[in-house]
């Protein structure tokens, strides 16, 4: 009986010990598997952060547009239609296409973003006043689709105006602005900016008014 016991003791170590090695080595596994993970550096969380900013709107500008219509019919009469509304036009930094931060030294860094870009010129339908109008209204009633062709030729005049007076440079500076403050929260003292990233160009679908 002693012998037995000695025996039962000893088969019962052994287990503890195979247990605690078991234990020993999957704890070291685990813990080269995550050590051996490389933590994003610096400048990629600050990439990840800007891309982050996706379509930063900086400029949005109110156009003021009168629009007259006329249309001279024999057999139906003539109508002519005299009216005011609002476009809105907005341009900013679309940072999906992408952008690279990249270290100078412990405290700077430089970024290169997408160019600024028309992103909408709208016309808003709301603010319709009307300001003159006449019309037959059983045989040339006016239509909203009888006017609609001058309110888009105006919507794309109003775009090609922003262009003219420098839209899309005042919105880069306002992104600029924005970029800025972002990279100083994450600790970067000195951004520099680099030239703009160049992509191909996005496909546009019909009716689409991004720039």
């Amino acid at each position: 009986m002693p012998a037995g016991k000695s025996r039962k003791s000893r088969i019962s170590t052994l287990d503890v010990l195979f247990l605690l090695l078991a234990v020993v080595i999957a704890g070291l596994g685990a813990y080269l598997i995550v050590g051996s993970e490389r933590r994003p550096s610096p400048t990629e969380v600050m990439e990840q952060r800007l891309r982050n900013l996706s379509r930063l709107t900086t400029i949005n500008q109110t156009y003021r547009s009168v629009i007259y219509v006329q249309e001279k019919n024999f057999w139906r009469g003539d109508k002519e239609v005299l009216f005011s509304l609002k476009y809105q036009v907005t341009a900013g930094v679309d940072f999906t296409r992408g952008v690279v931060v990249t270290p100078n030294g412990r405290d700077s860094a430089t970024v290169r973003m997408p160019p600024a870009e028309i992103f909408t010129s709208d016309a808003d339908e709301s603010t319709i006043r009307q300001m003159f109008l006449r019309e037959q209204a059983f045989l040339n009633p006016v239509r909203m689709g009888d006017y609609m062709p001058q309110v888009i030729a105006q919507g794309e005049a109003n775009r090609q105006s922003a262009l003219d007076g420098g839209i899309l440079e005042r919105s880069e500076a306002n992104a600029r602005k924005a970029v800025t403050r972002v990279m100083k929260l994450g600790g970067f003292e000195e951004v520099v900016f680099g030239p703009a990233l160049r992509s191909e160009p996005v496909n546009v679908e019909p009716g689409d008014d991004n720039g």
